[in-house]
């Protein structure tokens, strides 16, 4: 019983925080407008050298999604960014278990896991990148997310900028703002957190599509200008 309150307490805690962050508005689907998440289209960490971290989600090497990553690491790159892509599908990532989300803290990280988070606490930029699946981000994605409760409390987890990438078959806009949508009920969560921009690429049902169209330039310009 005292686990099964402790629990809900817990659960209670993280919508709470969550909540603190959002403003009340009636504009549309999207969570742009009502997540209380800042957007700046400059950086509002001035910092030579930063860590930025790149997560794919993509389900296959050279996936619409991955390359659209690689060309935001390469324009990170070429701005004296730290760049690291990490490629979900190549590590053992673990499911949340009811020990992680009780006690994350006591939680071992000597896993592909466990080191992920502590990258994900490093980085100064995070890149949240996946296909858009059911309206959503992937499970692969998804299981980050949950994953990064490990350091739940931590200071680090705060003050970071993000960028999203998705990939979407469909051709309507609005397919992939839901799974931008995805990303930012994560981001809300977080401490401080500022958006600085996102690719939604549509149209893009066979492996390999994005070659060639603007969004590859998009994704580009936007690792290039992680100091801007």
């Amino acid at each position: 019983m005292k686990q099964i309150i402790f629990s809900t307490l817990s659960a209670l805690f993280l919508l709470s925080s969550c909540c603190n962050n959002a403003v009340e508005t009636n504009h549309g689907a999207s969570l742009a407008d009502v997540s209380g998440i800042r957007f700046s289209k400059t950086t509002v960490n001035k910092k030579d050298n930063k860590r930025v971290l790149v997560v794919s989600s993509s389900p296959r090497p050279g996936g619409n999604t991955d390359l659209l990553c690689d060309e935001f690491a390469k324009g990170a790159t070429e701005a004296g960014g730290d760049v690291e892509k990490v490629f979900l599908a190549d590590i053992d990532l673990q499911f949340l278990s009811e020990d992680g989300a009780n006690k994350p803290h006591d939680v071992s990280r000597d896993s592909d896991t466990g080191r992920l988070v502590d990258k994900f606490l490093a980085a100064d930029v995070v890149v949240l990148a996946s296909p858009t699946y059911y309206m959503n981000v992937n499970d692969r994605m998804k299981t980050f997310i949950d994953a990064t409760y490990l350091a739940w409390g931590d200071e680090r987890m705060g003050n970071k900028e993000y960028y999203y990438i998705t990939a979407c078959a469909q051709s309507s806009d609005e397919t992939a703002e839901w799974c931008l949508n995805g990303f930012r009920g994560f981001v809300m969560c977080m401490p401080n957190p500022t958006e600085r921009g996102y690719v939604k690429a549509i149209s893009l049902g066979r492996p390999g599509a994005v070659k060639g169209t603007s969004y590859m330039q998009q994704a580009y310009e936007l690792g290039k200008g992680i100091n801007e």
